[in-house]
């Protein structure tokens, strides 16, 4: 089973991301699965073939315990672990090609909490890949694509997973600003000098070491622009997975092969 966890901060498009991944490889006939880890949401823009709310109830928790919506949703997070047993032997049973985690809206309860990386070790398995939505309306500027830069390497640390960084909702930016943060991307010295002609100081300095520190460790490479309700860059994104779980390959799922 090939696995993907989105995370990302709070309306980045994690929820939006799995549903339209989920229906763009159901087009290529692969069986694929979605496991819902927010204990908290409310909507999903998809119907979770395997939901941790059918095992932890937030409002039961923040009764029990006499807690808000925020100590509510720390404790039913801290609580993943304690079902995943129960989780895993309802993914076992359903076996899909292809498992599409994501994760709870507050990024911290999740990256940075031990229950995020013991949970992603529990679910991710040895195939596995962690794609880090990078909301686009915070990557606008040179020091903006800096500081979601560098919260996708805290990401990287805390996990060493395999990693993709997207810049979502991509269609919510003029066009004259995507085909600079394109520039960027593609050539660090662009980028580097964006970042000499819009920063000074003692920020300039500092945005400068992180970018070297990002280039050095190739996550330049791994970051691209995508949007999940226009469809773009959705194929881009199917062809860097396959990339990280089968080395480019096509995709080999029991006896047939997927192109």
């Amino acid at each position: 089973m090939y696995t993907a966890f989105f995370v990302g901060t709070a309306g980045s498009g994690k929820s939006q991301l799995t549903a339209t991944l989920a229906e763009y490889l159901k087009v290529y006939e692969l069986d694929v699965a979605t496991l819902n880890l927010d204990p908290g949401v409310i909507h999903l823009p998809y119907a979770p073939d395997v939901d941790v709310r059918d095992y932890i109830d937030i409002n039961e928790i923040m009764t029990e315990f006499e807690l808000g919506p925020n100590g509510g949703l720390v404790a039913a997070v801290d609580l993943i672990t304690s079902e995943s047993p129960t989780i895993l032997e309802e993914l076992k049973d359903r076996s899909p090609d292809i498992l599409l985690i994501d994760t709870p809206g507050q990024m911290e309860l999740f990256a940075f909490r031990p229950t995020g990386v013991i949970a992603a070790k529990e679910f991710g398995g040895d195939r596995c890949v962690l794609v880090n939505l990078m909301d686009a309306n915070l990557c606008q500027t040179p020091f903006g694509l800096i500081n979601s830069l560098t919260l996708s390497l805290s990401i990287y640390m805390r996990f060493f997973f395999p990693q993709l960084n997207l810049i979502s909702k991509i269609d919510l930016i003029d066009n004259n600003t995507r085909k600079e943060i394109d520039k960027w991307l593609e050539n660090n010295y662009v980028f580097e000098d964006a970042i000499n002609s819009q920063i000074t100081g003692e920020r300039r300095e500092m945005a400068i070491n992180l970018l070297r520190i990002i280039n050095d460790l190739h996550l330049l490479a791994e970051t691209f622009p995508l949007s999940s309700k226009a469809n773009v860059n959705i194929d881009q994104l199917y062809a860097k997975l396959q990339l990280i779980w089968q080395g480019g390959e096509d995709f080999q799922v029991e006896d047939r092969v997927v192109h």
